[in-house]
């Protein structure tokens, strides 16, 4: 009997394998192997991450409320996909492939987790006043997940509640409060978060029995920012976010385009005596580019995001001229590239404005929302 080449393979087994992949990458490498495989397979819908989108009236201090998740590219398709739960109109946070849902944008009384692929819910205690969600980890992959919640505390501040899966409620997390939270990220059972002054705290949930994670704040991480400029004058900063990336934490300096540089990269050396100094800055990451603006920052792989360039920083603006929302710096050739503010959402009675980062899961299928 002759062999059965690669090429012959039943069309059904294809989309099994195919449907087994779980990187964009993957998927548009087996639909480009031959006729006969781009046939039986499909690409994603849409390439991910995507961008979500809020009401310019809002800010970090209180939930982002109305949104829409939309490409982060010219035009900035907006994406439908699944139905969130009734009930939860509103979103306060988008960690891991997840969104973080409430009932009222400004009294909430309830608070869901929903992963919209799988369609899976996870209620959790309703902290109120709430502004933000984030996750440590993917609910459905680590045992050891847990939630971080912002309140506002006073006019300009914020402070931070924990909830760990089994907790009847919230407990303090850092009652001191800061002021209002910018970015974080997650490595190694640490929470790294920046306010909006550039202050960095650091909670440290490796604390055994004790529940009461241990919280480190540097302060003006600013004036730690600006030695790093030699130019004859001061460069503005544009921004300041901490980044896990491949096991690393890195920070990442955005100036604004008059300086040299406009986005630079380096590893934080942490002092015994609370510092944090920069001295090593990295100019090649490999295959990884780094996702930063409003809420939860990290890295994705060109190798499995096809859509992404490697080695560039990804910022997602608040579009104060209505002209560009998306800046992509390119960290080889300090080139900034720049995706304008979508025509769309310029026409409607109230801006919207790029909150945060989002990427499913897993790869969005044409299929997988159908009946």
């Amino acid at each position: 009997m002759a062999a059965v080449g690669w090429s012959s393979l039943p069309a059904d087994l294809l989309k099994e394998i195919s449907g087994r992949l779980s990187s964009d990458a993957d998927l548009l490498h087996i639909h480009q192997v031959c006729p006969h495989w781009r046939a039986s397979t499909s690409l994603p819908s849409a390439w991910r991450p995507w961008v979500l989108a809020g009401r310019a009236r809002r800010s970090g201090l209180v939930p982002i409320g109305d949104y829409s998740l939309r490409l982060p590219r010219r035009g900035a398709q907006r994406m439908e996909f699944g139905a969130p739960p009734a009930g939860f109109p509103y979103c306060c946070g988008t960690s891991r492939g997840w969104l973080a849902l409430v009932d009222d944008d400004r009294s909430p009384t309830r608070l869901v987790l929903w992963e919209p692929l799988s369609n899976t819910e996870i209620s959790l205690p309703c902290p109120s006043p709430l502004t933000r969600i984030f996750l440590s980890d993917d609910p459905l992959t680590s045992s050891s997940w847990f939630a971080i919640a912002t309140q506002l505390k006073g006019r300009i501040g914020q402070r931070t509640l924990l909830w760990r899966p089994g907790d009847a409620d919230w407990s303090m997390t850092y009652e001191r409060g800061t002021y209002e939270i910018d970015s974080i990220t997650f490595l190694e059972g640490k929470a790294y978060y920046i306010d909006v002054e550039n202050n960095i705290i650091v909670c440290d949930f490796n604390t055994g029995t004790d529940p009461s994670p241990k919280c480190t704040w540097i302060y003006d991480f600013c004036s730690i920012v600006n030695k790093l400029c030699k130019c004859d004058r001061l460069h503005p900063m544009r921004g300041v976010h901490v980044v896990a990336c491949n096991g690393e934490l890195l920070v990442v300096v955005l100036h604004w385009e008059s300086h040299p540089s406009p986005a630079e990269v380096y590893k934080p050396e942490w002092m015994l005596d609370l510092q944090v100094e920069l001295h090593e800055r990295v100019m090649d990451l490999g295959d990884y580019s780094l996702f930063v603006g409003l809420g939860e920052t990290f890295s994705l792989s060109a190798k499995e995001f096809p859509s992404i360039k490697r080695n560039c920083v990804y910022y997602a603006d608040k579009p104060y001229n209505q002209e560009y929302w998306i800046s992509v710096f390119h960290l080889g050739s300090d080139v900034v590239e720049e995706i304008p503010y979508p025509e769309e959402l310029k026409q409607d009675t109230t801006d919207w404005i790029p909150y945060s980062w989002f990427y499913l899961r897993e790869p969005l299928r044409s299929n997988v929302f159908e009946a």
